[in-house]
């Protein structure tokens, strides 16, 4: 009888050990509540502390923001996704914004295909949306909105950015900027 009472419960005891586990990974970032949309530079420079303290060796996996917070003429977002990744935990770090709110937490796994990005990449939203209003700008006038977001190629992880034209509605233009994330050269117009 002890032993079906044991094995009926180990799941149960399996399930609250990795709940306390990814519990203590949150913990290291507490939700924050109105909060106002960020430029890139504020809301890295902001995570990047965050995922310093959460695991030393994380390093930037994705970067960017949604079309529920396009970028405004000035590089700011009230809806930003950035992703770290910690090779010696083996998990990632997702810190978002989104309607005033802060959040992040942590989940095991790999983190795909990271972008080479130098210390001294290109964070400077502003400068990518002057990058996409002198490429895009019939598409701006036209009520699409900004996004970006990074990417790394299959064969070397070159780290680039890719900025879109949406609408609210989900309507995307036929226009994407491609954009060397470490240097902010212009890469290619792809229509």
């Amino acid at each position: 009888m002890k032993r079906i009472v044991v094995t009926a419960f180990a799941p149960l005891l399996l399930l609250a050990a990795g709940s306390a586990r990814l519990s203590a990974q949150q913990e290291v970032c507490k939700m924050e509540m109105n909060v106002a949309p960020m430029t890139l530079g504020e809301i890295y420079a902001k995570s990047e502390k965050i995922a310093k303290g959460w695991q030393a060796d994380a390093v930037p996996a994705r970067l960017g923001n949604t079309s529920l917070g396009p970028i405004d003429d000035k590089g700011r977002s009230a809806a930003w996704n950035l992703m770290f990744y910690s090779k010696t935990a083996a998990a990632n770090l997702s810190i978002s914004t989104f309607n005033g709110m802060f959040t992040c937490y942590a989940m095991p796994g790999d983190a795909g295909r990271i972008p080479d990005l130098k210390p001294t990449f290109l964070r400077d939203s502003g400068k990518l949306y002057a990058i996409a209003k002198e490429k895009g700008g019939e598409f701006l006038s036209q009520g699409f909105q900004v996004s970006i977001q990074t990417a790394a190629a299959p064969s070397d992880r070159h780290a680039t950015w890719y900025i879109s034209y949406s609408k609210a509605d989900g309507a995307n233009a036929n226009r994407t900027v491609i954009v060397d994330a470490n240097t902010g050269a212009v890469e290619k117009v792809l229509d």
